[in-house]
C-alpha cells in the first residue's frame, strides 16, 4: 500500500536544535564514552576496514572492531573464544551456535560470545528462529548482532527474539547499491525516529529492548552525531574509516611522471598533515581500495568466488587522516554537540533530551563549508 502521507527523510534533512540554556560550563564536562571508555562506534565488518592485524588497533582507538567474514573461520572461531566481535554467515551461525554439542558450549570458555549474524536481509524469519535457539542455549553467555532492517515494526521481531543489537537502515552505505537496483530503502533519521518510539515504549513498560545499531550513510563526524540524537544506541561506520591510515584496504600512491597506482607494503605514520615511510619518504596524498561485501570483491574474499548479483562496488578513497587523528576528533566535536544540548553523558544524548528539526534545502546549503 502506497503510503501517501508520510514524508520520510534521511541525515542531510535534519539538524539538532541546542536545548533552551545549558548549565554545562565546558565541553570536558561531558563524557562521549560508552561501556569500557569505548566511542559509541562499531567498525563496519568490511574487508578493507578491518583484518587480524588492525583489529586492537581500533580498540586502542576506543571504537568497536568486527572481525569480518573473509578472515578463515579457524581464525574467527579463536577470536570469538576469546569474546572479541566477529562477524558469521547465517549458515554458520546456525552451524557452530545454535548446536548444543559444538564446542563453543566449553565450560572453559569464560567469555561472552559476540556474534554478528552477517546478512543483508535482516527480516527474515531464520535470524529470529535461531537467535531464540541460541539464546536459550548459551543463555547469558552470547551476544547477538543481526541486521540490516529498513522497517521500523521489525524492530519489535528483534525485540521478542532477544537480539541484543540491531543494525538500521539498508542501502546507504557507500559501497552498496542494493536501493539503487531493488527500490528497498528508507530515510536513516525518520526510521531511527520511528524505532526509537518502539525502544521507549518498551522501556517504559520495562520489556526487553534491542540496542539500536546506525548503520550506513555516514560522511562525517555530525552524521554520528544526528544518528545518536535521534535515538541510536551506537553507530556502524564502514567508508569514513576506510580513509584512515591503518584501515586494512591496500594503500597507493600515484606515481607522478606516470600517473599510475603503485602499492605501499611499508609501514606507515602520519605526521604534521603528511604521510611517512619507514623509510623517511613523505607523500601528499595516498588511496584507499574499498568495497562493499555484497560487491564481486567482497564476494571473492569470503567464498573465492563471485556467487551472486553484485550488490555494491568497488572505489578508490582518498585517505584522510590517522585513525587516532579522527577518533579524538570525534570524541571532541560529540563532546561539544552535547554541551550545546545540556546532555554530560553520551546515553543520554537521545529524543527524550535532546531536538532535531527538519529543514530546507536552503538551510542545507548555507552550511556546506
Amino acid at each position: 500500500m502506497l503510503k501517501k502521507d508520510e514524508i520520510r527523510y534521511g541525515y542531510n534533512d535534519v539538524m539538532i536544535q541546542p536545548a533552551r540554556r545549558s548549565d554545562v560550563e565546558h565541553r570536558s564536562q561531558c563524557c562521549p564514552f560508552v561501556e569500557n571508555g569505548m566511542l559509541p562506534i562499531f567498525t563496519a565488518p568490511m574487508s578493507t576496514v578491518v583484518n587480524v592485524d588492525n583489529y586492537q588497533t581500533f580498540y586502542d582507538n576506543k571504537i568497536f572492531a568486527i572481525i569480518p567474514r573473509n578472515i578463515d573461520w579457524e581464525t574467527r572461531k579463536k577470536m570469538a573464544m576469546e569474546g572479541k566481535w566477529v562477524a558469521v554467515s547465517l549458515n554458520e551461525f546456525e552451524e557452530f551456535f545454535c548446536n548444543a554439542d559444538n564446542f563453543f558450549f566449553a565450560r572453559e570458555n569464560h567469555y561472552k560470545l559476540r556474534i554478528l549474524i552477517d546478512v543483508a536481509n535482516g527480516n527474515m524469519s531464520k535470524i529470529f528462529n535461531l537467535s531464540v535457539k541460541a539464546k536459550m542455549l548459551h543463555q547469558k553467555r552470547i551476544e547477538i548482532m543481526a541486521g540490516n532492517i529498513a522497517n521500523p515494526e521489525t524492530y519489535i521481531e528483534y525485540c521478542n527474539s532477544g537480539i541484543d543489537y540491531v543494525r538500521v537502515s539498508i542501502g546507504g552505505g557507500a559501497g552498496c547499491i542494493t536501493s539503487s537496483n531493488t527500490g528497498i530503502h528508507d530515510g536513516t533519521a525518520s526510521l531511527l525516529d520511528d524505532i526509537y518510539k518502539n525502544k521507549q515504549f518498551r522501556e517504559k513498560h520495562d520489556l526487553k529492548f534491542t540496542k539500536v545499531v546506525a548503520d550506513g550513510g555516514i560522511r562525517n563526524y555530525s552524521d554520528v552525531i544526528k544518528a545518536l540524537a535521534l535515538g541510536a544506541d551506537y553507530v556502524m561506520i564502514g567508508s569514513v574509516l576506510a580513509q584512515t591510515l591503518e584501515s586494512a584496504g591496500d594503500t597507493f600512491y600515484k606515481d607522478e611522471k606516470t600517473g599510475e597506482d603503485i602499492k605501499l607494503s611499508c609501514q606507515l605514520c602520519y605526521k604534521d598533515g603528511k604521510f611517512i615511510d619507514e623509510f623517511g619518504h613523505s607523500y601528499n596524498k595516498l588511496y584507499k581500495e574499498f568495497y562493499g561485501m555484497a560487491s564481486k570483491y567482497g564476494q571473492i574474499a569470503i567464498n573465492g568466488k563471485k556467487t551472486k548479483t553484485s550488490e555494491g562496488i568497488k572505489k578508490i578513497l582518498e585517505v584522510t587522516t590517522s585513525l587516532q587523528t579522527w577518533c579524538d576528533n570525534m570524541a571532541a566535536y560529540l563532546r561539544s554537540a552535547m554541551s550545546y544540548c545540556n546532555v554530560y553523558h553520551v546515553k543520554a544524548f537521545n529524543p527524550n533530551n535532546v531536538s532535531t528539526v527538519i529543514i530546507s534545502n536552503n538551510v542545507q546549503g548555507s552550511i556546506n563549508k
